[in-house]
Order: C-alpha cells, then sequence, then structure tokens
C-alpha cells in the first residue's frame, strides 16, 4: 500500500510540474505590447470603417500614408507633419508652400474623391519619439464642390 501510495504522489507531483511549465504566461503586459505594436491608420468614412497598413515617408516634412486598391479603386489618406513634431492636438491646414511646417491631410478615395482639398480638421499625436508616432485625427473638406467628412481616425506607427 505504502508503494502504490509513493506512485500516486509522485505521479501527481510530475503531472503538476508539467502543467506549471506547460502552462503560457499571460502578462496583460505581453498582449499590449502585442495590439500597440501593430501598425494602422484606421478611419471611418461614410459610416464604413477602413484599415490600411501604413508606411512612413520622411523628406522636408513626414508623411504617414496608407492606402489600398488601384486604379479606379485606389483609396488613401496622407498625414503630412512637421520633421520636429510635437504630442498634443494640431489644427489641420491647407498650406501646400508650408508643408514642413503645418499639420496637412490629403484624402483620395476613387471614384468619388480624387485630388480633395482637406480645409479644416484635427491631427492629435498622442505619443512619439524615435521608435514610434502614435495618434488620432478627424478631418473634412471638399471635393469638385461637394463635403465629406472622414471620423474616427486612428494611426500607429512602429519604426524598425
Amino acid at each position: 500500500m505504502k508503494i502504490l501510495k509513493k506512485i500516486t504522489f509522485f505521479a501527481f507531483a510530475i503531472f503538476a510540474l508539467t502543467m506549471s511549465f506547460s502552462c503560457s504566461n499571460n502578462d496583460s503586459s505581453d498582449e499590449d505590447e502585442i495590439e500597440t505594436t501593430e501598425n494602422f491608420i484606421k478611419f471611418k468614412y461614410k459610416g464604413a470603417s477602413y484599415s490600411f497598413d501604413p508606411g512612413l515617408v520622411t523628406s522636408d516634412a513626414m508623411n504617414l500614408m496608407g492606402f489600398q486598391g488601384i486604379d479606379d479603386t485606389y483609396k488613401s489618406v496622407s498625414l503630412w507633419m512637421p520633421l520636429n513634431a510635437t504630442a498634443g492636438s494640431h489644427p489641420i491646414v491647407y498650406d501646400l508652400q508650408s508643408l514642413n511646417t503645418t499639420y496637412q491631410v490629403e484624402f483620395k478615395f476613387l471614384p468619388e474623391i480624387g485630388n480633395a482639398k482637406v480645409t479644416s480638421g484635427t491631427i492629435t499625436i498622442t505619443a512619439i519619439d524615435s521608435k514610434k508616432i502614435q495618434g488620432t485625427f478627424n478631418f473634412s473638406g471638399t471635393n469638385e464642390g461637394t463635403a465629406f467628412t472622414v471620423t474616427d481616425g486612428s494611426f500607429n506607427f512602429y519604426r524598425f
């Protein structure tokens, strides 16, 4: 009987140790890191949600852009910011002569919106450093006399 108790005890101990090593650690910090390092530009237009993979281009200004489709289905949003962009809320202006000092947006949504003139809105940068830029945006404008609005915009870009 003592041998059976010892075998049962050791079997249970081995089972418990195996389970403790095989279970993964699901810290919320691990999950947060996975969620927050996802690159995206998201927004709503005419009640529908869109999500693009972004790219970052820098020259005299920083351009965080996302797009999808080709030809007549091409859709894009480009958020232009100064190279020395700062955290906070910034009004969107339309001034192509001051691209390196202002916050601007280009929006194309073919076939209905070609070269849209974005005339108002806000880009809010919530985090910016040498590795990432995150924030929100919304804007409105006109295209050939027709008004449009983009809402619930957000962006997250980690530089590699």
